[in-house]
């Protein structure tokens, strides 16, 4: 697994690349080190997730950990438009459950960088 993080947009939007077999724990190990570290401040409107490269090995009951982990960190993801970007149906399914799953965070998937940068900026809905 390999992951690339950089700001974009005057720091607006944080990019996250992540390539190679990945598992469940490790995107949640990777959430919990943007928080510890950081990457996740207050000017921030969006985090593009971009798994367009990964090949994602989780189970459908690990949404739970992820919901759970939204609501602990509240604040921290208070007004941050998370974007997934896949290009597979298998790495679909998971951004999809929490999107329906979460009440209190915007997520969603998409099939190009381009609509998710858009829909961080508010320019698609």
């Amino acid at each position: 697994m390999k992951i690339d993080l950089k700001y974009i947009d005057d720091d607006k939007i944080l990019v996250r690349e992540i390539r190679g077999k990945v598992t469940f724990k490790d995107i949640f190990s990777s959430w919990k080190e943007l928080i510890k570290e950081g990457w996740l401040n207050p000017s921030l409107k969006g985090i593009i997730n971009d798994f367009r490269e990964m090949e994602l090995d989780a189970k459908v009951s690990d949404v739970n950990e992820v919901m759970k982990l939204i609501d602990n960190n509240f604040d921290t993801f208070k007004g941050i438009r998370i974007a997934v970007v896949v290009d597979s149906y298998k790495n679909i399914v998971f951004p999809m459950m929490v999107e329906k799953l979460s009440k209190k965070v915007k997520i969603r998937p998409f099939s190009t960088f381009e609509a998710a940068r858009d829909w961080i900026h508010g320019v698609i809905e």
